[in-house]
């Protein structure tokens, strides 16, 4: 059960959704050392396990928290960095199309001003010289009668704005 809670947490899973997937994933039952005819907990044993060790206090402080320290120790310990309560985003901001000639897209590649830019700054002001082409690329939903879909290549022309969030750190 105890493993169950791992799996459940690592994953960010509700209970009944936790009996589904152990159910469902060979991964899972692997890890638990289930076979494929043998019982799996449900939802409700699941709930109360965890809420016996919520309950049950070891040195003034629930168990459950004292248990997924020692875990996260031994981690450490292996090598392992677990780092709970991350957001890691990337998103493409879009900025306008470019018109630009080949010469002027090998000018601005190279690092350097076009060579009308001098004598036209307005035009030059209108250049976004640091916004890139790249591809967003977007997962097919499956479908309902189980024949495959295409994945979506699309490509986007702006700027990639990353963010990174932890619970520690905010």
């Amino acid at each position: 059960m105890w493993k169950v809670l791992i799996l459940q947490t690592s994953h960010s899973l509700s209970d009944e959704r936790t009996e589904f997937l152990i159910k469902d994933r060979l991964s899972f039952m692997r890890f638990l050392g289930l076979g494929l005819a043998d019982p799996v907990p449900d939802a409700n044993t699941i709930w109360t396990f965890r809420e016996a060790l919520t309950r049950t206090q070891i040195g003034g402080e629930p168990a459950i928290q004292v248990l997924f320290r020692a875990y996260e120790a031994a981690l450490t310990r292996a090598g392992f960095l677990a780092m709970g309560g991350q957001i890691i985003d990337a998103s493409i901001v879009a900025a306008p199309k470019q018109r630009n000639s080949e010469g002027e897209k090998a000018e601005i590649r190279a690092g350097r001003l076009p060579a009308d830019g001098k004598d036209k700054p307005a035009k030059l002001r209108q250049k976004d010289r640091d916004a890139r082409w790249t591809v967003k690329f977007s997962r097919a939903k499956p479908s309902d009668d189980g024949s495959p879909r295409v994945d979506l290549a699309v490509p986007a022309f702006g700027y990639t704005n990353h963010l990174g969030i932890d619970r520690a750190t905010g």
